[in-house]
């Protein structure tokens, strides 16, 4: 029974994937001259579906735990709410692919583990800054939808987070999580229903390109990303 159930899923699955659309966006926003080229892209999946076939809680978060930043902050794992029962009470599943390709002088000239590392650091912080503004805006747009960030937090500047200190969030209305903070695997994501193929670099070697996978959940719908 367990491998036909099996076998059933993969098919549903693959029914979905066919008749998912992969949207190019330009409405998030680019770059100026920063190093990179910054391109989206996003899709709609039913969240019965993605978390059948893209959530294991228990997984990601024994991954999360190796994180030194397991947490020491607001927008990473352990959440203080039961991750399922919030992911379950919405019916569909924006996700946002955001791609970062690097510009050739970048590649050539990024050679140590610091350069690298902080590259990675501020590239990501700006995609997450264009995709945490785009989303926010769809927020207040379709009241009672919600999106997941990325690990980054945004809100506070150069401040400590206050979690690390065992207080509550100052901003608890505005804080938002990943999305493999609440157990989906953005491998999986980034790759099946993205199109992305993941690259990866080198401790003194950055990657191509990297990418940051943030979404919006809703019941509205009418929603369409734009």
């Amino acid at each position: 029974m367990h491998t036909k159930n099996k076998i059933g899923c993969t098919k549903k699955l693959l029914i979905v994937l066919k008749t998912m659309e992969i949207r190019s966006l330009t409405s998030v926003g680019n770059t100026n001259n920063n190093g990179f080229n910054l391109t989206h892209v996003t899709t709609m999946i039913p969240i019965s579906d993605y978390t059948s076939n893209y959530r294991n809680v228990e997984k990601f978060l024994g991954l999360c735990k190796q994180c030194p930043k397991f947490g020491q902050s607001w927008t990473c794992p352990p959440c203080e709410f039961d991750v399922e029962a919030f992911v379950d009470k919405f019916k569909y599943a924006h996700i946002l692919g955001s791609k970062m390709t690097f510009d050739d002088a970048v590649l050539e000239n990024t050679v140590t583990p610091e350069a690298v590392n902080n590259v990675c650091r501020e590239t990501m912080r700006y995609g997450l800054i264009k995709a945490s503004a785009y989303l926010r805006s769809y927020e207040r747009k379709f009241p009672g939808s919600i999106c997941f960030l990325g690990s980054q937090c945004l809100l506070c500047g150069n401040k400590p987070c206050t979690r690390l200190k065992k207080e509550a969030c100052r901003h608890p209305n505005d804080v938002r999580v990943s999305l493999e903070a609440v157990g989906f695997d953005l491998g999986k994501t980034t790759q099946d229903l993205l199109g992305i193929e993941l690259k990866w670099g080198k401790p003194n070697r950055l990657p191509q390109y990297i990418t940051l996978v943030t979404a919006l959940f809703t019941n509205d719908a009418t929603l369409r990303l734009e």
